[in-house]
Parts: C-alpha cells; sequence; structure tokens
C-alpha cells in the first residue's frame, strides 16, 4: 500500500491518515466520500494535518465535509479543527457531531462550528441516502465515549475503543492474536474495570460488522473481529494491573494520580524543569520526606552525558552523581538504547508502602519520562552548539542578535536535521508597528533604543534553543526548533502582550506594539519558501489591524 496517498478501505471509504515515523501511537483519519454531505472521521492533530488535508482535497473539495464526528476532546482528535476550520468555505453547512460530554469541553476551544449532539438526535444521523448510528460505550475510554456505524459499509469507526500500539504501522491488523497483543496494554490502563469493557462490547456485538477502524492501531477485518471480541472480553482492565504483585487500592489509587498527572505534563508542558518541578510536587504531596529527582541523561547524538537534579525548587545541572540512591531506574528508549536513569532521594527511611508507592511510580513514568529526556537532551545539545556558534558568528552591532549571515548557515542545518528526525521546526517573523513614527518623533537614537532593548526581551523570553536574528531594518526572525505550529504561536502570543505591557527606553516612557507572523516549516519547504510565508503571515497581520499574531501552515 502507498500510505503517502488515500485508501479506499470499502466503496466511498477512505483511510486518509498520516504515519508517524517510529510512533507506536498512530492516529488515523477517515473519509465517508458522500457527496455534499460527506463525513470526516476524527480528523487529527497538527502533526498529521498538512498531509491529511492534502489527501481529503484529492478525494473531495472541502466544501462537500458537511459532518466532522469527534469521539472525544482530545488533542490528537481535534488538535487540527481550529486550523481546518478556517479553511471551510464562507456559506457552506458544517456541523460538530459529538456527545454532550465531549462538546462541553470542545466548546472551550470557541469553534464557530455548530455542534450536532448524538444524545440529541436518538443516536442516529441521516446524510443523505447514508444513515450512521451512534453507539455509546461509556468510559471506554471516557465518560462520553461512543462508537460510530455505517450502515451501508457495516464499517464500525471505534475511536480508543479496540485501538492499539503497534511496534510498526499497520493499517490493517495480520490476525486476532497479534492484534490483541497489541491492543491489552491500551486498555488494562485506561479502561477502569472489565465489565466497563465487556459492556461496550456487548454494544458492538449487537451490529453486523464488516471492519472495526480504530482511531489507533490497525484496522481489523471480518474474520479477525469475533476471535479478537473473544480474547478482549477476558481482558482484566484499571489499576490493579499497574503491578503483577501490589494490590493495596490506597498505594495503587496514589500511584495513578500522579502518574495521570505527569503524562498531561509530559504531553502539555515544553520545559523539562516545569515537568520535573509539578512531579517533585506530587511525590511531595505523598512523601513530605522527598529531597531530590535526579536524572542522568545520555545525549543520542553527541554520546554526551547531562546530569539534572532538582533540589529546593530549583533545577540545576551537576557534573556527576556521587551516589547511588534505593529508588533508581534505567531509562530506554523503545529502540531498546539506554537514555539515562532516574533516581529519588528521601530525607530518612520511610514507610513500606510508601517504598512501594516509589517504586510502582517510577516504573509506570519511565517510558513518558524517557520521551521527554530524549527532548530535553537533543535541546541541551542545540544549546551547547548555540553557544559555540554564538562566539564564532557575527552579531548584528546594535541589537547584539545574531545577523543574517549567520542565519544562512544556521538555518539550513536546522532545516536539514528537522527533515532528517522529523521534528518540529517553525519560525516566526516579528516587525515593530509604526516604527518610522517612533523614529520621527523621538529621532533615530530613540528608535535604536527601542530596537536594543526589544532584543533584551526577545533574548529573556525565549528557550536558549531558539534563535533570533536580526533580518533587517525593525524586523526579527525567530527560529525555533522542536515547536510546532501551535506551541510557536501560543508562545509568541504570549510575546506579543509581554511587549505591549513593557515601557522602551525609560526615559521617553514609549510604548510600542508588534506583529508577528507564524510559520511551521514542511517538508518540501526551503528557507526561501519558508521566510516567505512567515512573511505572509506577518503582512496579514498588519493588514488586519497590527498589534496581533497570525499562524497559518
Amino acid at each position: 500500500m502507498d500510505y503517502t496517498k488515500a485508501i479506499e478501505i470499502s466503496k466511498n471509504i477512505y483511510w486518509v491518515g498520516y504515519v508517524i515515523p517510529d510512533d507506536p501511537f498512530q492516529c488515523h483519519v477517515y473519509l465517508i466520500e458522500n457527496g455534499s454531505e460527506s463525513i470526516l472521521i476524527d480528523p487529527g492533530s497538527m502533526i498529521t494535518f498538512p498531509v491529511v488535508l492534502e489527501k481529503i482535497c484529492s478525494i473531495t473539495p472541502l466544501k462537500n465535509i458537511k459532518y466532522i464526528v469527534m469521539h472525544h476532546q482530545d488533542p490528537d482528535i481535534v488538535g487540527c479543527y481550529s486550523t481546518l476550520e478556517t479553511l471551510f468555505p464562507k456559506g457552506e453547512e458544517h456541523y460538530i457531531v459529538t456527545h454532550w460530554r465531549t462538546e462541553m469541553l470542545l466548546k472551550h476551544y470557541q469553534w464557530d462550528t455548530p455542534f450536532w449532539l448524538v444524545d440529541k438526535h436518538n443516536w442516529q444521523l441521516k446524510a443523505g441516502e447514508r444513515e450512521l448510528e451512534f453507539i455509546f460505550t461509556p468510559y471506554a475510554h471516557f465518560p462520553g465515549a461512543f462508537c460510530t456505524y455505517d450502515k451501508k459499509s457495516k464499517i464500525l469507526f471505534s475511536s480508543d475503543l479496540f485501538g492499539g500500539l503497534t511496534p510498526e504501522f499497520q493499517l490493517f491488523a495480520n490476525s486476532a492474536e497479534e492484534y490483541f497483543e497489541y491492543a491489552k496494554p491500551f486498555h488494562q490502563h485506561y479502561i477502569p474495570t472489565k465489565e466497563v469493557l465487556n459492556h461496550a462490547i456487548l454494544q458492538v456485538e449487537q451490529k453486523d460488522i464488516n471492519l472495526i477502524a480504530p482511531q489507533h492501531g490497525s484496522i481489523i477485518k471480518k474474520e479477525f473481529i469475533q476471535p479478537f471480541l473473544n480474547r478482549m472480553k477476558n481482558l482484566e482492565c484499571g489499576l490493579y494491573l499497574m503491578d503483577n504483585y501490589i494490590s493495596d487500592l490506597e498505594i495503587l489509587t496514589k500511584t495513578d494520580e500522579v502518574f495521570k498527572k505527569f503524562v498531561e505534563d509530559a504531553i502539555s508542558m515544553s520545559s523539562f524543569e516545569s515537568m520535573l518541578k509539578n512531579l517533585f510536587d506530587n511525590i511531595k504531596s505523598v512523601i513530605p520526606d522527598i529531597k531530590a529527582i535526579k536524572i542522568e541523561g545520555v545525549s543520542p547524538y553527541s554520546n554526551h552525558k547531562y546530569y539534572f537534579q532538582f533540589e529546593n525548587n530549583l533545577l540545576k545541572e551537576i557534573n556527576s552523581f556521587e551516589e547511588d540512591f534505593a529508588f533508581e531506574k534505567e531509562l530506554f528508549n523503545q529502540k531498546n538504547h539506554k537514555v539515562g536513569k532516574i533516581s529519588i532521594e528521601i530525607n530518612k527511611k520511610i514507610s513500606e508502602k510508601d517504598e512501594k508507592f516509589l517504586y510502582l511510580l517510577i516504573k509506570e513514568i519511565s517510558v513518558p519520562l524517557t520521551a521527554s529526556l530524549e527532548k530535553a537532551l537533543i535541546l541541551k545539545d542545540l544549546e551547547e552548539k548555540n553557544k559555540i556558534l554564538q562566539k564564532q558568528a557575527f552579531t548584528d552591532n546594535l541589537t547584539k542578535l545574531y545577523n543574517r549571515e549567520f542565519m544562512e548557515d544556521y538555518f539550513s542545518k536546522q532545516l536539514q536535521e528537522a527533515k532528517r528526525y522529523k521534528f518540529a521546526l517553525s519560525i516566526a517573523m516579528i516587525d515593530i508597528d509604526f516604527f518610522k513614527k517612533i523614529n520621527d518623533t523621538y529621532g533615530h537614537l530613540i528608535g535604536d533604543c527601542v530596537l536594543q532593548e526589544l532584543a533584551q526581551l526577545i533574548l529573556h523570553n525565549f528557550r536558549g534553543s531558539d534563535v533570533a536574528i536580526r533580518y533587517g531594518g525593525e524586523e526579527i526572525l525567530i527560529i525555533m526548533p522542536f515547536a510546532d505550529l501551535e506551541n510557536a504561536c501560543k508562545k509568541l502570543e504570549y510575546f506579543r502582550k509581554r511587549v505591549e505591557e513593557f515601557i522602551f527606553c525609560e526615559a521617553k516612557d514609549i510604548h510600542i506594539t508588534i506583529s508577528v507572523g507564524v510559520y511551521q516549516i514542511k517538508q518540501d519547504d526551503t528557507i526561501e519558501s519558508a521566510i516567505k510565508k512567515a512573511d505572509d503571515n506577518l503582512y496579514y497581520s498588519k493588514q488586519n489591524g497590527r498589534n496581533q499574531v497570525t499562524c497559518k501552515g
């Protein structure tokens, strides 16, 4: 199969997803081509969106998509919709099809698209001659979970239910036995009880199903469905399976609470320091005598060792660890390469329950911690490279930012690495609003003062791995490795507000605003095309009133 193209899994029904490299948590998007009432199933995140959009448009124009089914509110299925919504032609009807529990959360995105609630429409939707039925499967894996059944093709779009974590991408499962092993961990830890899972299976079994198309994992063919479901019925779920010998409900509950908070932080926080701080605080809420968290990390590119110590509410780097600790675990990535280890230091002897809690917690957080540590180590390498380059490269005399000569070489290397290792790379073009008026009113010395202080503000508000370049005049280019469009936009919106509140050239009490264009680089971009797209977004900000951030892919 050519996964770069849309794949027809049944007549007029397409897989339009994107194969995320080296990721067992693949997220599928499906399209039911149905004329002017076409249906998009779980549109996906910003990671997959550019490819998904291209595949959708190869099948049907966006104006034909009338219904967008969102089985739940997580970013892996709704993250792209703020962008997708802006691309729909004006005047066309579109509806978000979901459950009332999901609507309660999705409404906070303040989208313009109206909601069409399955529970308010007798769990049925008629789109032209095609009929969809919705199956309520609460707590599998979300209180308002439901599945979508297409009566015409007899395909069950099951969302998280029956999803799996596959080591290598497989659009279709090879066998019921193999796929059960991939689905097992995805259900054991996310569905609260065996009874909840069996209730969902019972609802599903009442339908005549040709294919099960989950959001994660692999599509299950008809001949595998019943053998697979029979195995799933005997699967034990819930907290008790966090460990094979700890059955104390208090320990499991505490561990689960801290673990879930850590996973949320690992997903949402770009700062490794903030993530460790929250982990420290959450452990401290259970064990007040925690003294320090220590992490050893080995960079995957330079093999350089870094040592992080979080103690007294401060993350610092040290040269080595002088001692080992009782609570320690080595960290390995999916390719079984050692990334480092985590150690927990306690001030005094703790109870047996607290020992079991720490043992189990460290075991559970090791996978998401390893992924976050790898990212932090790459950023550390980038920061080290940036320090070396900063000494060697030319800087702009006025602002002390990098100049355009430096940009050509640095940007070219970052572009190559981003494409090779498939990490997100975003850029932003910043321009001072009405800068000529400042020069005309106060003179060029004050104009220079504003530029210098803006440059210092940038250096204090962006990561060490982000690079700021004086692109020309009052235009400043920011290059942000490992920042996707959503996170880059949040950064620049925060910085825009910071500039708006800042007093420049204090004696003159000057206030300024900035306009910003943000762009996430794609595989086919060159330096020139990427900068032009960021510049186009900047121009859009200026044309639409200035003092704003425009983010378009």
